[in-house]
């Protein structure tokens, strides 16, 4: 039962992120949805999009990963977006979701999860993947990658366990697993190596990778591996 629940809200992101996007977004007022929910990609490819070179990204981290946050008092005080864009070591997620216009979709959601990789995350993406991430035709592509590191509820690391996987649609899903006694949890490939960030508005984990969805959907979506 309690697999089937964890289903049900995550599958419920994608859809909600889709419609509040396409209806509510100034940016993407031209993008249209199909009937299945899934995004009409030559209308968002028509929206501009400034082109980042990835020479202009930071693909380090700066400060030890264990360091992250520890220099703001209370991090309550910040919605998780906010948060993101102190640290620089997720300068690049940052610089990513300003990309695919996702901030005002994202402050619609009243507590969310946010995985954020870091800078170094990024690096292990091929550069060729990472290029085609940056480039305006493949918006759409890049806000399933945002979609796929956000839960629309907050869901703290302890809750995580290994007979749970988040549905994306009913063929595609990103797997969780937890070992360690529960102190190592991995999703889709992304270990949290800092979690349980409070925001005001939902929760950070920090990753260290960039989520993907089962196979076939890397391979016909995402293309990052």
């Amino acid at each position: 039962m309690r697999k089937n629940i964890f289903k049900t809200f995550t599958a419920l992101a994608v859809s909600t992120f889709l419609l509040a996007g396409c209806a509510g977004s100034e940016s993407m007022n031209d993008a249209a949805a199909t009937d299945d929910n899934t995004l009409d990609v030559a209308a968002v490819a028509s929206v501009p999009v400034a082109v980042i070179p990835i020479a202009s990204l930071s693909l380090e981290n700066p400060v030890p990963v264990g360091e992250m946050f520890e220099d703001i008092d209370n991090t309550e005080q910040y919605d998780a977006l906010t948060l993101i864009k102190k640290s620089p070591n997720l300068s690049t997620f940052a610089t990513l979701v300003d990309l695919a216009d996702m901030e005002s979709d994202l402050e619609r959601i009243d507590g969310f999860t946010l995985f954020a990789p870091t800078n170094e995350a990024f690096a292990k993406v091929p550069k060729e993947k990472l290029e085609m991430l940056l480039n305006p035709e493949n918006k759409a592509s890049l806000m399933r990658v945002i979609q796929a590191h956000v839960l629309p509820s907050k869901v703290p690391s302890m809750q995580f366990n290994t007979s749970q996987q988040i549905a994306l649609s009913e063929d595609r899903h990103i797997p969780v697993d937890v070992s360690m006694g529960g102190t190592m949890v991995t999703i889709g490939g992304a270990t949290i190596v800092k979690g349980d960030i409070e925001a005001s508005d939902g929760i950070i984990h920090v990753v260290d990778g960039v989520i993907v969805p089962s196979e076939d959907a890397v391979k016909d979506e995402f293309g990052i591996y």
